[in-house]
């Protein structure tokens, strides 16, 4: 656990040295790629003793559920790993600025689901955070909670986002950890739940943890994970229909206020115009010709895949699992803090396949190399190929052992 731990710690020490990732997104990739992949072969597949030696194999003392004061340990050890990050200014994603922007907005008076950031009613207000907003012309397509956040968070600005993520983020760790102590030590030392919290700062960090205490049988935090970034919600289907009239009632008083038409064609626009890193997306829109019909074939599979998982799991873990996974994988667009979501799950299922997506899904963030002065990049077939590859190889071999495993 040591040598994971240091790795781990060099690793965040090394992205601080370096600097500002979009200026050295070239080493960036590799750095987070070649760190996931130590931590992940050494808590995966350490070593252990006997009688005649060391040998390889599957450690059971990271198997069982870690006590209140090994968790403690566990949250510590994240929250080391995540201090250096919180260092770097969040260029890998701009999402963050976002976030403050809009929380400012509503301390103004305005609703940011009316007015776009490039609104001229919102010029008086207009800074460097204004600046750094992605796709200034769209509205937001952020869920209440998120907006409320927003608003509680952003007078500490961007700084403040950064470390209330990498709070929650080493809290999931501590959670996972309560399950069996290898998933929380994984999620406390890989990369790509450290580099998305404390780094970038993204909802993720707290979407997570409300996921893991959903999956322990909280109804409220699957309710608050939906009103946080939607995807959650999944988990309140199986519940009764008290829980249900319950939940319908706060959406409907949550969401109401907001509806408007500038929410409506945020979301239009994110379903039908964006699309990168893209697992099956790019091979179902060359076969069919239609980027439209490509995007309506893979929704109509998600809705089939999320309907089987919940007639078929009978645990939240297994519903979860399913649907974020289906959301991954069906996707036009997956950036790497999305592989989050079925990461959480898949730690508590031991479904060591996701692991190795957490693993090299940084992987894309070598694009960056490629933005010329307009902000445009170049997606290369050959980084989709070395992000999704590696999983679907580790995938195909996961279930050809539960395949071929006796007993029922």
């Amino acid at each position: 656990m040591g040598s994971a731990f240091g790795v781990s710690l060099l690793g965040g020490l090394g992205l601080a040295w370096l600097g500002d990732p979009r200026e050295h997104a070239a080493w960036v990739a590799p750095v987070v790629v070649g760190w996931g992949a130590v931590v992940a072969a050494t808590l995966l597949f350490v070593q252990r003793g006997g009688a005649s030696g060391p040998a390889p194999g599957p450690s059971r003392g990271l198997d069982v559920s870690a006590g209140r004061g090994a968790a403690a340990v566990v949250f510590a050890a994240a929250l080391a790993v995540r201090l250096p990050l919180l260092c770097l200014p969040p260029t890998l994603s701009d999402d963050v600025y976002r976030y403050v922007w809009e929380g400012r907005v509503w301390a103004e008076g305005y609703s940011p689901f009316a007015l776009a950031p490039d609104d001229p009613r919102l010029a008086p207000l207009r800074d460097d955070v204004w600046a750094r907003v992605n796709h200034p012309s769209i509205s937001t397509i952020y869920p209440p909670l998120a907006q409320l956040l927003f608003v509680l968070i952003s007078p500490w600005g961007v700084a403040g986002f950064k470390g209330l993520m990498a709070l929650a983020d080493a809290g999931t760790a501590a959670l996972l950890a309560r399950r069996t102590a290898r998933a929380g030590w994984l999620w406390a030392l890989l990369p790509l739940p450290a580099l998305e919290s404390a780094a970038n700062g993204h909802l993720e960090g707290l979407g997570a943890l409300l996921v893991v205490v959903a999956l322990g049988g909280s109804a409220v935090a699957a309710w608050a994970g939906a009103m946080l970034k939607l995807l959650p919600g999944v988990l309140l289907v199986r519940r009764g229909p008290r829980v249900w009239a319950l939940a319908g009632v706060a959406t409907v008083l949550a969401v109401l206020p907001l509806w408007g038409p500038g929410l409506t064609r945020a979301a239009r626009n994110y379903g039908t115009h964006w699309s990168f890193n893209g697992s099956v997306y790019p091979l179902v829109t060359m076969l069919v010709g239609a980027d439209g019909v490509a995007r309506g074939l893979l929704t109509l599979a998600g809705v089939g895949v999320v309907g089987w998982v919940l007639v078929r799991c009978s645990h939240p873990a297994g519903v979860a699992l399913g649907a974020f996974g289906a959301f991954v994988v069906l996707s036009p667009t997956v950036h790497p803090w999305y592989v989050l979501w079925p990461l959480a799950p898949a730690l508590w299922l031991a479904r060591w396949e996701w692991v190795v997506l957490a693993v090299t899904v940084p992987g894309a963030y070598h694009v960056l190399t490629t933005l010329d002065p307009t902000g445009a990049w170049r997606e290369s077939p050959w980084t989709r190929g070395l992000v999704w590859a590696p999983f679907y190889a580790a995938w195909a071999a996961a279930a050809w052992r539960r395949f071929v495993r006796p007993g029922p």
